[in-house]
């Protein structure tokens, strides 16, 4: 469905407020609101129009309850709607800085809703034993990259840091000493994430192996993790987050697991609420709202049932 757009009324210019909204993101969440955005654009009747040529001050609420509608008809899960309605807000944020809106518009364009409730998580609980699987997968195969995934899947798995972290790791931020990794993480935060010793075993096994492939007078690349071609060929290139999801799903289709990137920071999460307690996992996982923490709890049906099955009389 197509929805009927607001008519045009000269360019914006330079105070474009989606410009100005994407200026605001980190680099790793440009492409995701620009993706969402194109969509709603496309949604509203923009789909002819440059997306950064939009008249986006010109979209009233009525437009917006619409796009929601549509989204709810074609399925959309409640947190997908919410991440669409959140991004136009954003940008009608900046048209109000930027005095292309009044107040007035701003509050009620902010007053629309998105989808109302919950979904159960896709995600998956990585056990123990399948981290095991993994490893011994990645040991299995003679190429750097076995080296190279054991060691990025330690890292993911063992301090339950986001595959945008991972991937912007340099080797300044990391310290053996204290097992610990500085990661730049969303919102602009610096933070401090820990790992296991076997994790960083894992780590000192790929930058050794790295080290001894370059030739006599090369220094150290400064990031963490490497691209590698075909042919075992180790470049002096930054991983991608393109990669590290081809790396979750075809190291897991080895072990017969459909497993995506973020299931190894969920099962981080899991197992500190199931052996420590819920405050502990949500400083560690630095979540603002131990709500949001709750929401990564992936204990299955038979744990539930067992914790049920204590209270008997």
């Amino acid at each position: 469905m197509t929805l009927a757009r607001p008519e045009p009324a000269g360019s914006v210019g330079a105070s474009n407020p989606l410009s100005l909204y994407l200026q605001r993101l980190a680099p790793s969440s440009q492409a995701t609101l620009r993706y969402v955005l194109q969509d709603a654009a496309d949604r509203l009747g923009y789909a002819e129009q440059n997306l950064d040529e939009i008249a986006w001050h010109l979209l009233q609420p009525e437009h917006v309850t619409a796009l929601v509608a549509t989204l709810r008809a074609d399925g959309y899960a409640p947190n997908t709607s919410s991440l669409y309605v959140n991004a136009l807000r954003g940008v009608m944020n900046e048209a109000w800085r930027a005095s292309l809106i009044s107040q007035d518009h701003l509050l009620k364009m902010r007053s629309v809703k998105a989808i109302g409730g919950t979904r159960l998580s896709r995600g998956r609980n990585l056990k123990r034993g399948l981290i095991h699987d993994l490893m011994a997968a990645c040991a299995a195969d003679p190429r750097p990259q076995g080296v190279r995934d054991a060691a990025i899947i330690a890292v993911l798995y063992g301090s339950g840091m986001r595959k945008s972290e991972s991937v912007n790791l340099d080797l300044a931020q990391v310290d053996f000493s204290e097992r610990s990794l500085q990661v730049l993480a969303k919102g602009n935060r610096q933070l401090i994430k820990y790992a296991p010793t076997w994790a960083f075993d894992k780590l000192q096994a790929w930058l050794e192996l790295r080290r001894s492939r370059l030739v006599e007078g090369q220094e150290d690349d400064r990031f963490l993790f490497n691209r590698i071609r075909r042919g075992g060929h180790i470049t002096r290139e930054r991983i991608t987050k393109h990669a590290i999801y081809y790396i979750a799903r075809q190291r897991g289709a080895e072990v017969g697991v459909q497993i995506m990137p973020h299931d190894f920071r969920r099962s981080f999460i899991t197992r500190v609420i199931e052996e420590h307690d819920l405050s502990l996992a949500q400083k560690l996982a630095h979540h603002s709202n131990i709500q949001t923490t709750a929401a990564y709890d992936l204990r299955d049906d038979n744990e539930r049932r067992r914790a049920i099955d204590r209270f008997d009389l």
